[in-house]
């Protein structure tokens, strides 16, 4: 789930296992019998970076195709490689797609985990489709989450409600929490692209997440949290000095 404020956005990741709230609430009561299942919402990991020339033509086939879904998708970009936004959490998050590898390649993104591909290269070349788009989000989804948060100087704080729809044993899911600026314009690199959105600056705690444990039908849990962003802007970013 994605929602956003002018300059920071949360983006929540249920991906695989935060800590469970002291107190669980139970799901509202509407007289009608709990659903087995709901709409997917389109988690998009794209990966890219501002020095990165392939990944100008990847942002814009993936803007092309969820400027056609609204409503239907989330996404966090992650950038790398020489970008002056990359960071520590961006690549591991990278590299967690790619193991037993020692280096990896940009652009490249990952939907809803499990859905790897190149934007450019996929359907002969023709790059990210519709037809792409519409099977990611047929499957559909088991675990219903809302996401609230507040922004008070740099601090952002969070509270996010998950409801599963069926019984999800656990031994590895993990919830990754997102923090990326809206819309920057300070990484300008050298493949012509001038405004960057969706930038992660921050995964909460890190870029390993935080386990849930099972989660059983019925049973919602709220979830809340919060970060504060240090010192002042600097311009003399890059992998040696992180945002």
């Amino acid at each position: 789930m994605n929602c956003s404020v002018p300059g920071l956005t949360l983006t929540c990741l249920l991906l695989s296992a935060c800590t469970p709230a002291d107190e669980t609430p139970e799901p509202e009561d509407t007289g009608e019998a709990l659903p087995t299942e709901t709409e997917r919402l389109v988690l998009h990991e794209a990966f890219t970076g501002s020095t990165c020339g392939p990944c100008q033509p990847a942002s814009e086939n993936i803007k092309r195709v969820l400027k056609e879904n609204a409503g239907k998708y989330t996404i966090l970009k992650y950038h790398a490689g020489s970008d002056p936004y990359v960071s520590f959490e961006s690549v591991k998050r990278r590299m967690y797609y790619l193991p037993g590898e020692s280096s990896y390649g940009i652009p490249y993104v990952h939907a809803d985990g499990v859905n790897g591909f190149h934007p450019n290269l996929m359907n002969g070349e023709e790059g990210y489709q519709q037809e792409d788009f519409d099977d990611f989000y047929a499957v559909p989804a088991v675990l219903e989450m809302s996401v609230t948060h507040e922004v008070e100087g740099q601090t952002i704080s969070w509270s996010i409600d998950i409801l599963p729809l069926a019984d999800i044993p656990s031994a590895k899911m993990v919830l990754h929490v997102g923090l990326a600026e809206g819309t920057t314009y300070n990484n300008v690199g050298t493949n012509g692209q001038t405004e960057f959105h969706h930038v992660m600056k921050k995964m909460v705690p890190d870029h390993k997440g935080a386990p849930l444990g099972d989660l059983f039908r019925g049973e919602a849990q709220t979830i809340t949290g919060s970060y504060t962003f240090q010192g002042e802007y600097s311009s003399e970013t890059g992998y040696s000095n992180p945002v």
